[in-house]
């Protein structure tokens, strides 16, 4: 019997099929026309986002963007489903097509703008140190921040863990397996800083007032971003009616309510 070649003697064969399959899973993305037939928005969120996407108190899926996504999918006469991801699956589960738009947090990058649709900003942002009120004096700059004695705590996925690995050179890194467990560590004081977003850091600071404080005086350099929603790459109809739908008053008016800054 002729023993089967390894993949590594074949490599263009490999590559071939390699590029085949990636095409493939991307291709499945609904269209603009499937969507409308089926009557429903498929919004992935995270849920560990605040003020974007989180559980109250009763359990309940809240936030400016889980009401902006139900606003958005009511004008375009469609019913809004959630479908929870994660920061280290969200574009593979986009590409897999277990949503239509990503949602939540989502951070404007060169990478996500070459690999998927992106919308029109929803939100500014920037990366700031988020502390205990307790420590706040101590570190103001990313200098005092990256020190052999500080523990700086990240979750894994996102924006935040790439700032950390771009910058943190010396300080003691913690890895959580999420935003909420980042926040805990803070919050018991096992962790002396987490990088975070102006919009989450503004709002643990208003909404634990004495636990939480944004040490850094300003946005931290070459960290001023936009959130956007992030769509399938070849899904122009939907992001057209997204866009649109963002220059509507409604935006306006939820991010006042959510105090989200514009």
């Amino acid at each position: 019997m002729m023993k089967k070649k390894p993949c590594w003697m074949s490599f263009v064969t490999c590559l071939l099929v390699a590029c085949t399959l990636g095409s493939i899973s991307s291709s499945y993305a609904r269209t603009w026309d499937e969507i409308k037939q089926s009557g429903e928005l498929r919004i992935g969120l995270t849920g560990d986002y605040s003020p974007l996407s989180f559980r109250n108190k009763m359990g309940t899926l809240v936030g400016f963007d889980v009401d902006m996504t139900e606003k958005l999918a009511q004008s375009l006469g469609l019913n809004v489903t959630f479908v929870a991801t994660t920061w280290p699956t969200l574009s593979s589960d986009l590409l897999a097509d277990k949503f239509d738009i990503a949602a939540g947090g989502v951070t404007k990058t060169p990478q996500r703008a070459q690999q998927f649709a992106l919308s029109n900003s929803v939100a500014k942002n920037g990366k700031i140190a988020l502390t205990h009120c307790s420590k706040k004096l101590e570190f103001q700059s990313l200098e005092d921040i990256d020190q052999p004695n500080v523990k700086v705590a990240v979750n894994p996925g996102g924006t935040n863990e790439m700032y950390v690995n771009t910058h943190i050179k010396h300080a003691i890194i913690q890895r959580k397996k999420d935003n909420f467990e980042t926040l805990r560590a803070i919050r018991d004081k096992r962790a002396d800083v987490m990088f975070t977003d102006l919009i989450e850091g503004r709002y643990y600071q208003r909404n634990e007032s004495g636990v939480f404080c944004i040490a850094s005086e300003d946005v931290l350099e070459g960290t001023e971003s936009y959130k956007v929603y992030m769509m399938n790459k070849n899904n122009i109809e939907l992001l057209d009616r997204v866009n649109e739908w963002l220059d509507s008053g409604v935006k306006r008016r939820l991010a006042t309510q959510w105090e989200i800054v514009q």
